[in-house]
C-alpha cells in the first residue's frame, strides 16, 4: 500500500484530520514527487467505493488540479549540483512587454550557494521555497510560482508563493543585503486589496529573491493581448483603471512610488480582483553601487519599461508621484482604446515636450482631455494625484458642472463659517486640533515571512482618557492622567489577519468554534460559526474576528516560541499611546462625522441599509462588515485600523475608571480579569465610541463578529 493510500485509511478511520491528509498530499507532491496522476487514480478509486465524502474527494482533486503541470517539485538542497529537464514542452511566458518562449527546464547550483543564472525550475532556494514554474521574466528578473515547503509540512491548505528572482549577481550589483531588505520592508506594509503582498526578501548565494502572495489570475498586458488592438469595455475599463489608481493613490501616501507601472505589472483574477505587483523595486534594481540614478549603458539590462516611463524617469530622475500618474495616463489609454497613446516605443521615447497623441474615435473630448493632462510632459502640469485622475475619468461633463456650480455655493458657505470658526476660537483649541504633519515611524521589522509585520514605536509620554471638555466621554475614561512609554516597543502594522490566525489554528490544532453575531437585530450566539465563517465573507487580509482574549493570547504564545522574540497582547496605555500616534485629537477627524470614512471602517450609511435604526456616521466607508487591512489611512506611527473594523483586546482587567491605573505603561491587573478590556470601536460601533480613548469591556471567554486583536513585541528580547 502507498504512502498516501495508506494516509486515506487512516483518514477514514479517524486517526488524521483532513488538513493532515491535504498535508501528507503535497508531501507526497512536493517531497516524493510521485506523479499527480497516480494520486489521482488512488483518490478515483475510493471515490468509486464511496469510502470518501464527496467535499473530501473535490477538495483533493481541486488541490491536485491546481498543482503546477510544468514540473514536479525537486527537493534537494540549493547547495547541491543538479540539472532536470522539463517534463513538459516548452511553455508561453511574458517577458517584459513581449512574447517569448521559456526552456524553464535548467536548473542546478554551483559552490556554497546559487548563482543567479543557476537558478531555474526545480531549484530549491534556503531550502525551503520550490521553484515549480516560470511564470515571468523581465530584463532583470523572474518570477516563479513556488512551493513553500515549510508550509506543506504545518500542513497548510495553500502553500503557493511567488518567487521573484533578480538576475543580476548580488555581489556586485547592490551595496548591501540591508539596503536592499530596507526596500523589501517599505512594500511589506503596503497591505492593500489591489497591491500584491511582499512577504519577505533573501538571499541564497549570489542570487536575491523576493517572496510574494501568489495570484493565479492573468496579468493585464495578455488580456490586451488577447483583444487583437480593441480596447476592455467601458466598464470594465474603468473598473480596472479604479482600482490600479486605488493602488497608487495608497502607495503615494505611504511615501512609496512604483516606478515601473505597465499592463505586465497588473494581475486580474478570475473574479475580476485587480491587483498590481513590483511597487518601489525598479528604482532600486536600476541603481548600482556607484549611486547613478539609472543604468546608463545601453547593453545593460534594465529595470524601467520605456513605453510606460515619464520623460523625467528616461532621464534618470529620481521617481515622484507624477511619474506614475504619467504610466497611468499610458495604461488607462491603452485600456480604453488598445492602442497606446504614442505607437511605438520609439516615438514615446522620442516625444517633443509640446506633442499630444491623437484623440481616438472611441475617447469622448471630455475623457481625451483627462488623458491628455495626466500626459503632459512636465511634471508640474500633470493632473497632482493618481486618486484626481481616477475621478476625473469617472466623472461626466454634465455632473461635473452641476458639482462645480454646487461645490461654489457650499464652498462660500464653509469659507464663511470657517472665518467666523477660527475668529472666535480660542488659540489652544487651533493648537489642539493642528493636524500631525509628519510620519512618526522610526523602524518596520517583521522577525519571520510569515510574521506580522510591526512598527516600532518611540518612547514617549500622553495624557491618557478622555478631555474635560469631551461631550461623549464617559466616566470609564477619567480620570485623565500622565502615562509614560518608557523604551520603544513594537505593535504590528495590522490588525492579526484571518491569513496569519489560520497559520497557528492549522499549527497547534486549536478549535475556535462558536461565535455571537448580529441578526434579527441583537446579537445572538451561533454554535456554527467561527473566525472560519463569520457570517460575511473574509479573505485572508481580512482581520481575524470571533477569537476570545484566550484565543488571542494563545496566538501571541504560539508567535513568541515560533520566532524567538516575546510577544503578547498591548496594555490598554500601551494601545491608547498608539492609537494617539503622537497627536492631541480627540479623532483624526475631529468632530466631522462625515470625515470618519476616510480614517477608519465604521458604522456607516450602508450598514444603516442593512440594519434600520442603526446609529451611524454620516458617510460611507465602502463596508458593511469587516474591511482588509491597510484599507484606510495610517496614523503617524505606521499603524493602520486602530480605529474601527475590529474591536481589539488588551491585557487590561475591568476597572470602571482610572484610580488605580498604573502610570508606566503597563496593564492594570487589579480589576475583574474575568472581564478584559477592548479598544478603538469596529465596523459595529456608532459614532460616539469610536476615539482612541473610549473604553469597552466584553467577557473574556466572548467570541464576536465585531472583536478581534493586535500584538506587541517587547524589544531588546
Amino acid at each position: 500500500m502507498s504512502a498516501f493510500a495508506h494516509a486515506l485509511q487512516s483518514f477514514q478511520e479517524g486517526d488524521l484530520t483532513r488538513d493532515q491528509l491535504l498535508s501528507e498530499m503535497y508531501r507526497q507532491l512536493a517531497v516524493e514527487r510521485v506523479a499527480p496522476v497516480k494520486l489521482v487514480q488512488i483518490i478515483n478509486e475510493h471515490r468509486a467505493r464511496r469510502t470518501l465524502p464527496d467535499d473530501t474527494v473535490d477538495t483533493l482533486l481541486s488541490r491536485i488540479t491546481a498543482w503546477p503541470k510544468e514540473e514536479t517539485v525537486a527537493t534537494r538542497s540549493s547547495h547541491q549540483n543538479s540539472s532536470i529537464p522539463s517534463q513538459e514542452p516548452p511553455a508561453t511566458i511574458i517577458l517584459g512587454e513581449t512574447e517569448a518562449t521559456g526552456t524553464g527546464g535548467r536548473t542546478g547550483g554551483e559552490g556554497r550557494g546559487m548563482r543567479p543564472g543557476s537558478v531555474g525550475v526545480g531549484t530549491v532556494l534556503q531550502g525551503r521555497f520550490s521553484l515549480t514554474a516560470l511564470i515571468g521574466e523581465g530584463g532583470m528578473s523572474r518570477v516563479y510560482k513556488a512551493v513553500d515547503l515549510r508550509r506543506v509540512e504545518a500542513g497548510a491548505q495553500d502553500p503557493f508563493i511567488a518567487v521573484k528572482v533578480l538576475t543580476v549577481p548580488f555581489s556586485h550589483y547592490f551595496g548591501s543585503m540591508a539596503a536592499l531588505q530596507r526596500e523589501a520592508h517599505k512594500l511589506q506594509n503596503l497591505t492593500h486589496q489591489n497591491i500584491v503582498r511582499v512577504i519577505d526578501c533573501d538571499r541564497d548565494g549570489q542570487s536575491v529573491f523576493m517572496t510574494m502572495e501568489y495570484l493565479p489570475g492573468e496579468s493585464l498586458y495578455k488580456q490586451l493581448r488577447l483583444r487583437g488592438g480593441a480596447g476592455l469595455p467601458p466598464e470594465e475599463a474603468l473598473s480596472i483603471i479604479g482600482a490600479i489608481g486605488e493602488a497608487l493613490d495608497y502607495a503615494h501616501r505611504n511615501h512609496i512610488v512604483h516606478g515601473d507601472l505597465k499592463p505586465g505589472n497588473v494581475i486580474v483574477d478570475a473574479d475580476c480582483n485587480v491587483k498590481v505587483i513590483d511597487f518601489g523595486m525598479a528604482r532600486f534594481i536600476a541603481r548600482p553601487l556607484n549611486g547613478a540614478a539609472a543604468v546608463s549603458r545601453l547593453d545593460e539590462p534594465t529595470a524601467l519599461t520605456p513605453r510606460y516611463a515619464s520623460p523625467q524617469m528616461l532621464a534618470g530622475m529620481t521617481p515622484e508621484p507624477a511619474d506614475d500618474v504619467y504610466a497611468l495616463g499610458c495604461l488607462a489609454f491603452e485600456v480604453l482604446t488598445g492602442q497606446h497613446p504614442f505607437g511605438r516605443v520609439e516615438e514615446s521615447v522620442g516625444r517633443k515636450p509640446d506633442s499630444r497623441p491623437p484623440r481616438p474615435d472611441c475617447l469622448t473630448r471630455r475623457q481625451y482631455r483627462v488623458l491628455a493632462r495626466a500626459l503632459e510632459y512636465d511634471r508640474d502640469r500633470r493632473t497632482p494625484s493618481a486618486a484626481q485622475f481616477v475621478k476625473e475619468l469617472r466623472s461626466t461633463g454634465g455632473e461635473r458642472r452641476v458639482r462645480w456650480l454646487a461645490a461654489a455655493g457650499v464652498a462660500a458657505a464653509l469659507l464663511a463659517v470657517a472665518m467666523i470658526t477660527l475668529w472666535l476660537a480660542p488659540r489652544e483649541w487651533i493648537a489642539r486640533w493642528r493636524p500631525v504633519a509628519q510620519s512618526r515611524v522610526e523602524q518596520m521589522l517583521r522577525d519571520c515571512p510569515t510574521c506580522p509585520l510591526m512598527s516600532v514605536l518611540p518612547a514617549g509620554t500622553f495624557q491618557q482618557g478622555a478631555e474635560a471638555d469631551d461631550p461623549a466621554a464617559t466616566a470609564f475614561e477619567r480620570p485623565r492622567h500622565a502615562v509614560t512609554i518608557a523604551g520603544p516597543l513594537a505593535m504590528s502594522v495590522n490588525e492579526i489577519t484571518v491569513g496569519e490566525f489560520k497559520e497557528f489554528a492549522d499549527a497547534t490544532h486549536r478549535e475556535v468554534r462558536g461565535c455571537e453575531v448580529y441578526a434579527n437585530d441583537r446579537w445572538q450566539l451561533r454554535p456554527s460559526a467561527s473566525w472560519r465563517n463569520p457570517g460575511f465573507s473574509q479573505s485572508p487580509m481580512h482581520p481575524v474576528t470571533c477569537v476570545s482574549f484566550a484565543d488571542a493570547t494563545a496566538y501571541a504564545q504560539w508567535l513568541s516560541v515560533k520566532s524567538g522574540h516575546r510577544y503578547r497582547l498591548p496594555s490598554a496605555s500601551e494601545w491608547e499611546y498608539a492609537a494617539r500616534g503622537g497627536a492631541a485629537a480627540i479623532t483624526p477627524w475631529g468632530r466631522d462625522s462625515a470625515m470618519a470614512c476616510s480614517y477608519a471602517n465604521v458604522a456607516d450609511q450602508n450598514g444603516s441599509l442593512l440594519y434600520p435604526g442603526w446609529r451611524s456616521f454620516e458617510c460611507s466607508d465602502g463596508y458593511v462588515a469587516t474591511a482588509p487591512v491597510g484599507s484606510f489611512k495610517a496614523n503617524a506611527f505606521g499603524l493602520n485600523d486602530m480605529l474601527g473594523n475590529v474591536f481589539e483586546w488588551v491585557r487590561d482587567c475591568w476597572s470602571d475608571d482610572y484610580k488605580q491605573a498604573p502610570g508606566n505603561g503597563a496593564a492594570n491587573e487589579s480589576g475583574d480579569c474575568r472581564m478584559r478590556e477592548a479598544r478603538g470601536g469596529s465596523w459595529f460601533t456608532q459614532p460616539d465610541y469610536v476615539r482612541p480613548s473610549y473604553r469597552n469591556r466584553f467577557d473574556a471567554e466572548l467570541r464576536s463578529t465585531a472583536l478581534g486583536f493586535r500584538v506587541v513585541r517587547e524589544m531588546g528580547r
